[in-house]
């Protein structure tokens, strides 16, 4: 199979892999990756179309201005895609950045579009950065598929190694390239872009359908009313924490919205709900980010707080029902005594089962209600 027939076949699959993400856009209108990865497959292969033409002396304003245009527009609109799986926060000052970088680059561009080398060593080292910034972002994706997350990182890498060289190759063959604006040895790192952006096109789909996947574990795992772990996700968590961290001291603690009933019966379910969101909330602000947090029932709540001795997990207690008795006394427009009961015990996961942690700790929570309410009570072991 020759040269020719290599770019037409995979500038045919791009336009097939375009029109198939354009498909998915309709389909799934909130996920913008759709439809800026088709702009990406569009670009690439009206760019290239372009490019070809560059041997029939066409227009130079065509053929590579604005056919290296379109390779950096592909780059970029594969960019802008990844952006919504990734931490990277797109704000205003951002978006101005970037948008008079773009501004300087096609600017640059437009100004030497007569000098075929020149234009060439441009768009190659934009390529270069723009799928850097890809692989970044992927670094930093929120998506824990090391398959597809880590086979597309290493093909944008490997992108920017083969544009970085092409550009190397440009200013070494300098004042000798042929019409295209390449130097005849390039020829290898023109069809490795070609097989690499129709990889990348191909593999992109598989991040939304992650991202998805991703969505409906976490919803199983969640409290559609606080966020928190669910019950049963909750004591997966714990079992877990029970079979990795033996030795390590931790504090296991049963909490209860005292007299919640009375809430629910005097001021609406609503007011109920907005009460239970309340409790989550501070539990979640005010214990540490690696302990362990659930809602395991109506409004009761379980939390473990790992390497962590006695005394801080009692006071630490004593703090949340002082900081719920303090914040919450108004839940809309309405007073509320609302106050939360404890139950906690501390040990060493080794020396007794979860199951056994928990009856203690449960025990002491009604304890705690049976003695007054809005307060801790240390259960024992036997």
């Amino acid at each position: 199979m020759d040269l020719f027939t290599v770019v037409i076949l995979t500038l045919v699959i791009n336009v097939i892999i375009g029109f198939y993400l354009s498909v998915l856009h309709h389909q799934k209108p909130k996920d913008k990756c759709f439809k800026l990865w088709a702009f990406s497959c569009a670009s690439f292969v009206i760019g290239a179309g372009l490019g070809f033409l560059r041997q029939y002396n066409f227009s130079e304003f065509v053929t590579f201005f604005i056919a290296d245009s379109l390779f950096i527009a592909a780059s970029i609109f594969i960019l802008a895609g990844l952006i919504q799986f990734s931490h990277f926060r797109y704000t205003k000052r951002k978006k101005t950045q970037a948008l008079t970088v773009l501004f300087f680059v096609f600017a640059a561009l437009l100004a030497t579009y007569q000098n075929s080398e020149l234009i060439s060593l441009i768009a190659s080292l934009a390529i270069t950065i723009t799928f850097s910034l890809c692989a970044y972002l992927l670094h930093k994706s929120t998506i824990n598929e090391p398959i597809i997350t880590n086979t597309l990182k290493n093909i944008f890498i490997l992108h920017s190694c083969i544009m970085l060289i092409q550009a190397a190759l440009i200013i070494v063959n300098w004042g000798t390239t042929e019409p295209s604006g390449l130097p005849g040895n390039s020829i290898y790192t023109f069809l490795s872009h070609i097989v690499l952006t129709t990889l990348t096109a191909l593999l992109l789909p598989w991040l939304c359908f992650l991202k998805l996947e991703r969505k409906l574990t976490l919803k199983s795992q969640r409290d559609g009313l606080t966020n928190l772990s669910n019950r049963e996700y909750f004591f997966t968590q714990v079992e877990r924490y029970w079979q990795q961290h033996p030795s390590l001291p931790t504090a296991l603690m049963m909490i209860d919205i005292d007299l919640f009933k009375g809430i629910n019966d005097n001021f609406g379910h609503a007011v109920g709900d907005q009460a239970i969101r309340s409790v989550a909330d501070i539990l979640s602000k005010q214990l540490r980010s690696h302990d362990i947090i659930g809602r395991i029932g109506g409004e009761e709540y379980s939390a473990l707080l790992a390497n962590i001795d006695d005394k801080i997990a009692f006071k630490t207690c004593q703090r949340l029902c002082d900081q719920i008795a303090k914040e919450l006394r108004f839940i809309g427009v309405d007073k509320l005594e609302l106050t939360i009961s404890i139950g906690l015990v501390h040990l060493q996961p080794s020396d007794h089962s979860s199951k056994v942690a928990f009856k203690t700790a449960d025990d002491a929570l009604y304890a705690s209600k049976n003695s007054g309410r809005n307060k801790v009570t240390l259960g024992s072991i036997d």
